[in-house]
């Protein structure tokens, strides 16, 4: 290299380190002035490329004194269409904005300035915009909304909108290009506003959930798994056949949450609609009829839903405000209703509101407030609504447990955990379900004692099983019904050193462990059936695939 050249490399490498030095200081803006500057380098890039630059960084070659630029304050829109200014007067933004004209607007701290030549732009073409909620980081269990308010058309009039790539949810991970184009009323189509997104895959096992012969397994990807007797369709894969080993129906994608029922199944999905499917005498499916379905059905009226809950022939769903719909059978009020038998459709709850969580017994009702409150209704035959007492409540109560957690209903009996990971409970403990000996029912909240810092628990039946904050289970209560020898005191389930994934239906445990292996446990005799289970969606349906080759 000749002096010369040093001179210009060294002068170059100066130069490089000054700019992003004063990059780091206050630079102030002048947007009239610096406006003009990146309209030119855009221009000039576009005769270069035939198209607009997309990162603001790509516009530094075709200005002559970048460094005098606060690149902090500036940048392109997703389609290069536009200069962002970020935190401009809104007084200054407006007056820049009306001597610009075009679509040039502002949306929250950002001005956009349009970066197409004022001689380019028709009065009557219409331009197509559109903003989306999340606005980064989706992965394919992410929904997504879509927002066009910031479309312009003559007198407001968007006459069809054309879209291409617009999902709610994305299935599966990648690059995509979302598109709009509108049309306004004198047929005008505008040019085509784009945004690529990068939808990533959330790896892993979600959760397990069983009761009544049927088994899910939900991943994080938003793909569901399922096994189980089929009867009445309560699968929902379309048909009335059983299913011995775990399978994935594309019913099922986007499913965020399963909750079982007595020849029935709740879905919730990631749009916070709700599906059932399968058995129907009670109108536990909430169709309006009461015929059986063996694919999932919609439930008409249930959306922007947080929560669902099967009972044994009713069902619940909690929003997102904190409100309580129930359907189904209402033989114990458990749809706190005096004059009807069952409900086909979901009614809303009078005075239940502002619940965090909820849960469903067999024939009673829970409802878990932010303070940490428990309100109760429905069967109470066994005192098993913390109220002191017995009988059928058809209004809301508020019971004796406070300081709550979370709460767990199973047959006939709850259980609650506080905020300190205690355990309490109330109802029938004819099997030792309340985690105690010496009384077949408590009517008021009693501690299981020998039992801190649980994290949560899975009730069926006459059967729970806590896991502790460490990762260890505990069991107590009745496997299998009244035959067997009932556990009063929690027992830890040797061998397992982390959950990760539980379910619990009211016979057996299911444990899957932070080695992906899946125990089912149906005594305490340490001999439990154990086999590794695929930890990603991918890798299961790669298997599936190798079997049927």
């Amino acid at each position: 290299m000749n002096f010369l050249g040093v001179v210009v490399t060294i002068g170059s490498l100066i130069g490089a380190v000054a700019y992003f030095l004063k990059d780091k200081e206050e630079i102030p803006i002048d947007v009239y002035k610096d406006y003009e500057v990146f309209l030119n380098a855009m221009t000039d890039y576009k005769n270069e490329h035939s198209d607009y630059a997309k990162d603001i960084r790509k516009l530094l070659p075709f200005i002559e004194n970048p460094d005098h630029l606060n690149l902090k304050r500036y940048g392109l829109s997703l389609d290069g269409k536009f200069l962002t200014v970020s935190h401009l007067d809104e007084a200054e933004a407006q007056q820049i904005i009306n001597e610009i004209g075009g679509d040039s607007y502002i949306n929250g701290v950002y001005t956009y300035l349009t970066l197409r030549r004022m001689n380019d732009l028709s009065k009557i073409k219409p331009i197509a915009h559109f903003s989306m909620k999340p606005d980064n980081k989706f992965s394919t269990t992410t929904y997504i909304t879509y927002d066009t308010n910031n479309c312009v058309a003559e007198d407001g009039e968007i006459m069809e909108r054309k879209w291409e790539n617009k999902f709610a949810t994305f299935k599966d991970p990648g690059m995509y290009t979302i598109r709009l184009k509108i049309r306004d009323k004198h047929n005008n189509w505008s040019d085509t506003f784009e945004r690529e997104i990068k939808v990533v895959e959330e790896k892993g096992i979600k959760a397990i959930e069983a009761y009544d012969g049927s088994f899910f397994l939900l991943y994080k990807n938003g793909r569901c798994l399922s096994r189980g007797k089929n009867d009445f369709g309560q699968l929902g894969i379309g048909t009335l056949n059983s299913v011995n080993e775990l399978k994935y129906n594309s019913m099922y994608d986007s499913v965020l949450q399963v909750s079982c029922g007595e020849g029935f199944n709740v879905f919730r999905f990631h749009d916070g609609s709700v599906g059932t499917a399968g058995s129907n005498r009670f109108g536990e499916l909430a169709t309006g009829d009461k015929n059986a379905q063996k694919t999932i059905t919609s439930v008409w009226g249930l959306e922007n839903i947080k929560q669902v809950s099967a009972g044994r022939k009713f069902a619940a769903a909690l929003d997102y405000e904190g409100n309580v719909f129930v359907w189904g059978d209402n033989s114990d009020h458990q749809l706190m209703q005096d004059d009807i038998q069952d409900s086909m459709l979901p009614i809303k709850l009078d005075g239940v509101s502002g619940i965090k969580q909820i849960a469903c017994g067999s024939n009673f009702g829970l409802a878990l407030k932010y303070d940490g409150t428990v309100m109760a209704w429905g069967d109470n035959s066994h005192g098993q609504l913390a109220v002191g007492y017995k009988g059928s409540i058809s209004e809301p109560v508020v019971t004796l447990f406070s300081n709550v957690k979370s709460v767990h209903a199973g047959d006939k009996y709850t259980l609650v955990v506080t905020d300190s990971g205690k355990v309490f409970g109330c109802g029938n403990n004819a099997y030792g379900q309340l985690g105690t000996k010496g009384k077949s029912e408590i009517f008021f909240p009693a501690e299981i004692l020998r039992l801190k810092d649980v994290e949560t628990l899975k009730v069926r039946e006459s059967l729970t099983l806590a896991v502790l904050k460490t990762g260890k289970v505990n069991v107590w209560g009745n496997f299998g019904g009244p035959g067997t020898k009932p556990m009063y005191d929690p027992v830890e389930l040797t061998g397992i050193n982390y959950a990760k994934a539980y379910a619990n239906n009211g016979k057996k445990i299911f444990v899957i462990d932070g080695n992906n292996d899946f125990y089912v446990i149906s005594d305490l005799s340490g001999k439990y059936d154990k086999k590794k289970m695929y930890e990603n969606f991918y890798e299961f349906m790669e298997n599936e695939s190798s079997k049927s080759k």
